[in-house]
């Protein structure tokens, strides 16, 4: 009978490790690229999001598609200078820009004007569907 090696959970959930792997594959495979650098942002993003302390950041479902909800798009300079607040309003405006679904909608959603601050991934599934095929 063959024994199957199962690997320790070293990150927050399950859905960061599975990022976490994607991001390794990629920056072997062709360096520091876009893909890697929004693969980067989605697992911060999913780390906070799998705190329990951080109210601001956590998943919903809607219509059966597992979202994360941003209410208030924070500084999370904890992991580098390119993530104050606009820094990290610019990684999700590229995350929105870079990946829509099949049908040309927008898989993120950014609110940011002078009164207003927050993102939804609206469909996490399809985002890291997407993320795989480009």
């Amino acid at each position: 009978m063959k024994t199957i090696a199962t690997r320790k959970l070293e990150e927050t959930s399950w859905l960061a490790q599975t990022i976490a792997d994607k991001m390794e594959v990629e920056s072997n495979k062709n360096g520091y690229t876009a893909r890697w650098h929004c693969l980067h942002t989605l697992k911060i993003i999913v780390n906070e999001a799998d705190n329990p302390e951080n109210n601001n950041i956590h998943y919903d479902r809607v219509d059966s598609k597992r979202q994360i909800v941003i209410c208030d798009i924070p500084s999370l300079m904890k992991h580098g200078y390119d993530f104050s607040r606009e820094g990290m309003q610019n990684k999700l405006r590229g995350l929105a820009e870079r990946y829509k679904d099949d049908d040309g909608m927008y898989l993120v959603s950014v609110l940011t004007t002078h009164d207003l601050n927050s993102a939804v991934i609206k469909d996490l599934e399809e985002l890291m569907y997407q993320l795989g095929r480009h």
